[in-house]
């Protein structure tokens, strides 16, 4: 997906669309169903995990809905900090 180096970032912001159903310019489909709007999440984050350098930050701006869920995902990966 990123076409960058493994363990090469030291911080990810991410602020993906929140599936409102919103117009995106982009014409990205912010319509999904709920399995797989968070499959869509995974894979991207996947590849965020991978290039986050060891000892990295990764803040992730969501709705509440979708980050219980993806709170739950990353922790399999990464060690949450406050």
């Amino acid at each position: 997906m990123f076409h960058t180096a493994s363990d090469s970032i030291d911080l990810i912001f991410a602020d993906p669309p929140f599936n409102l159903s919103k117009i995106y310019p982009s014409k990205i489909n912010d319509q999904l169903m709920d399995r797989d709007y968070l499959s869509w999440c995974e894979t991207w984050l996947k590849d965020c995990i991978r290039i986050l350098k060891p000892g990295g930050s990764l803040f992730l701006w969501n709705l509440p809905k979708w980050n219980t869920y993806l709170s739950q995902f990353l922790n399999q990966y990464l060690t949450f900090r406050h």
